[in-house]
């Protein structure tokens, strides 16, 4: 029985970290560098210190690979330190992706367009084919009625995230 309470005891010694863990300034600005890098997909200037480095691609492409953890565990940060990373990592607001608006009145303009397009064509087919004006009308508005709700589908949502 003591030796299973000396095994516990042991386990739970090496679980609790006996000083508080935290990073320096430096390796706080390297994460946000790096995180600041990854969302403007871009590669990031690397770091002559080994240590920052394995830090910055931990940071970058880490926990989204399942190798990344070794180079930093290799670079000397322990697991309690790797876990403080990771909570960092979670606390730092996702930037949403910023949409260039040249590109959304372009299909927005396009998306008004394609029911009009259809309801042409449709009008163009039924007065051929059919011989019938007032047939052609009908069925080119209700081409415009039903492709109409499908092009309002497609196009961006103008309004901001809540």
């Amino acid at each position: 029985m003591g030796y299973v309470q000396t095994e516990q005891a042991l386990w739970l010694a090496a679980q609790a970290p006996t000083h508080e863990i935290c990073l320096g300034d430096v390796e706080r600005q390297v994460i946000l560098r790096a995180r600041r890098d990854l969302q403007a997909r871009r590669p990031g200037t690397r770091i002559d210190d080994p240590r920052l480095e394995a830090l910055r691609l931990y940071a970058m492409l880490g926990r989204y690979r399942r190798d990344a953890v070794r180079p930093l565990l290799a670079a000397g940060f322990s697991p309690a330190e790797r876990r403080v990373v990771d909570a960092m990592l979670d606390a730092l607001p996702m930037r949403a992706r910023k949409v260039n608006p040249t590109t959304g009145r372009m299909i927005c303009a396009l998306l008004i367009l394609l029911p009009l397009l259809a309801a042409a064509c449709t009008y163009g087919w039924a007065s051929f084919y059919l011989k019938d004006r007032l047939i052609a009308v009908v069925l080119g508005g209700l081409a415009l009625l039903l492709i109409t709700p499908m092009a309002n589908m497609l196009a961006p949502n103008r309004r901001p995230p809540a």
